[in-house]
């Protein structure tokens, strides 16, 4: 229940910072990516869509660009929201955390995360 609540912040995060941050919506005005964060088994989990400058999210875990699928929901709650700098680094070496699909979208998707979530501040 942790790790689904983290994500609906999350993604309401990201939605506000598309509707009030100018920086953020010309960066991501020429995505076309979905993004998805899940639990193996796919029961859990939250996609992130950005088509044609404009976010939206929802819970439909089968159709993504890239996704960070973790081994469990409590593991996935305490990577994303204890795990500090290095928690996703330590969940992959644990092979607790895999990158499935579009990996080169990983970078992107994190920066993405990190500004809406104001621990980096784009001009």
């Amino acid at each position: 229940m942790l790790f689904t609540m983290l994500l609906a912040v999350l993604s309401f995060m990201m939605g506000l910072t598309a509707k009030t941050n100018k920086s953020f919506k010309e960066l991501i005005s020429p995505l076309n990516c979905t993004y998805a964060i899940m639990t193996k088994e796919g029961k859990q989990g939250r996609r992130y869509i950005f088509r044609d400058g404009k976010y939206s999210s929802d819970t439909v875990l089968k159709d993504y660009d890239m996704a960070l699928v973790f081994e469990s929901a409590d593991i996935g709650f305490k990577t994303l929201a204890l795990g500090g700098a290095t928690g996703m680094q330590v969940a992959m070496n644990n092979y607790d955390l895999k990158l499935v699909g579009n990996r080169q979208l990983f970078n992107g998707f994190g920066i993405l995360l990190q500004i809406s979530m104001g621990i980096v501040k784009r001009k």
